[in-house]
């Protein structure tokens, strides 16, 4: 993790001042969290919505923060005390984590997409780390605030850091990938994922190909072709930087050449390493596309089909992504963390083509972040999915109601159940675990479904 001296540190934020302030004193990290302090951390009291850094940055220092930052239009700074003043304190994390990097000596992969993303940060990382240290994004820390305290993670022994990258707005990604210098850049899909913000997907796709902005002379961009639009605009958007599409089409680099489906995961071939079958073990077809960028990436370093395939045997997953639990008599496939209409698609595919013939049922909780087409993304998916093997679907929320008219109106031999909230669908799921079946339980995060899988 970052070991700059305060010298260091004013000098990378640019500081406008700063008070009882050791320059040769060593920072060891950087917290944003006045409950969790350890000795000798630089302490940034960020501003949000409900709570303000600032009014704890007395108590960081009693606990062993060496320093805090200031914000310069926030009153009554503390004397006596070892401050750094700066304009913004979000901009000064995200500089100091830009200088930070500039030192690092590491391999750096930065991961995008509308979905996939935190998958494909576990299968790349597991695979990376069969020949080399490692490091990875911890759980979804991906954002403006989450990505700067990532790369302030990363230990000078790391010799692979895989960065996710996420963005719900304009600029956001610009930001990121200044940071991150990625010398390879994947992405994973396109979505209308946060398309009340974008308002259009070609907006999506243009954001999230900025991740190549700031790729290294000689890096590597990789992405899957087969997603919505980024084929098109990555062919009418050349770089000098190699690139790799990836997906079923033979015309592309990186082909999936077949695929079969067991209980415990996927077996699939790809004429990136003809003749040779890998396996997978994760549930959803999609994973696939995600398996063939940490192939890719595995590759670019030097490792062969057995380290990758051995990086596969040892994924160690982020929780709340078709996570398999085995509850009383039943089966849920837990995949509450966040949803989209892709990844929706993906989910009920998963649930649709598991081998095992048990009584399926589908849990679906609403999307969030589609904006004005809330309506109309929920509805397609409700006359457009095919809905096979699927023996029930139960909906709660405002948005999955209307899903469930439109499907009900195409009188397939499902059975519906809408719940008016998510107390009555926590005691139909406890009932129904007392029987043999399958459950995929799916939803933006702000539905707050895991808790019913917790309680369960």
């Amino acid at each position: 993790m970052i070991d700059f001296t305060l010298k260091q540190v004013i000098d990378a934020v640019e500081a406008t001042g700063y008070q009882h302030i050791d320059m040769n004193k060593q920072i060891d990290g950087v917290t944003i969290d006045s409950r969790n302090v350890d000795p000798n951390n630089l302490f940034v009291p960020l501003i949000g919505a409900r709570v303000n850094g600032h009014d704890f940055v007395i108590n960081t220092l009693q606990k062993g923060a060496i320093a805090s930052f200031w914000q310069e239009d926030q009153p009554n700074p503390p004397q006596k005390t070892p401050l750094i003043f700066v304009k913004d304190c979000l901009v000064a994390l995200q500089k100091l984590a830009k200088a930070y990097r500039d030192t690092l000596d590491a391999t750096f992969i930065g991961i995008t997409g509308s979905s996939g993303k935190t998958s494909t940060k576990d299968i790349v990382a597991s695979v990376c780390a069969v020949g080399y240290e490692t490091q990875k994004t911890f759980g979804n820390r991906n954002n403006e605030v989450g990505l700067p305290l990532t790369v302030l993670s990363v230990r000078r022994s790391t010799q692979v850091a895989v960065i996710e990258m996420g963005i719900s707005d304009f600029k956001e990604m610009r930001m990121l990938t200044e940071i991150v210098q990625p010398h390879i850049a994947i992405i994973t899909s396109i979505s209308e994922s946060h398309i009340d913000n974008f308002k259009t997907m070609e907006h999506i796709v243009e954001e999230k190909y900025r991740i190549t902005e700031c790729l290294q002379e000689k890096g590597i961009l990789l992405y899957n072709a087969d997603t919505p639009m980024l084929h098109d605009y990555a062919q009418k958007h050349p770089l000098t930087q190699k690139v790799f599409a990836y997906g079923q089409d033979k015309s592309y680099q990186a082909v999936i050449t077949s695929h079969r489906i067991a209980t415990g995961g996927l077996y699939f071939t790809t004429n990136v390493f003809e003749g040779r079958e890998f396996y997978l073990p994760m549930l959803g077809v999609h994973q696939i596309y995600n398996a063939m960028s940490a192939i890719l990436s595995a590759l670019a370093l030097g490792l062969d089909a057995d380290e990758i395939q051995e990086g596969f045997n040892h994924i160690d997953l982020t929780g709340k992504r078709n996570e398999v639990k085995k509850i009383r008599e039943c089966v849920i496939i837990d995949d509450t963390y966040n949803a989209n209409p892709s990844s929706m698609v993906a989910s009920l595919d998963t649930l649709s083509n598991y081998p095992l013939v048990v009584k399926k049922i589908a849990v679906l909780g609403d999307m969030f972040g589609l904006g004005e087409q809330s309506a109309m993304l929920h509805e397609k998916i409700g006359q457009d999915y095919h809905f096979k093997n699927i023996n029930e679907l139960w909906v709660v929320g405002d948005y999955t109601m209307l899903l469930a008219d439109a499907l009900e109106k195409r009188e397939l031999p499902i059975v519906i159940r809408r719940f008016a909230d998510k107390e009555e669908l926590y005691c139909a799921l406890k009932k129904q675990t007392e029987s043999l079946c399958l459950i995929l339980v799916k939803a933006s995060r702000g539905m707050l479904l895991d808790e019913l899988i917790t309680k369960l």
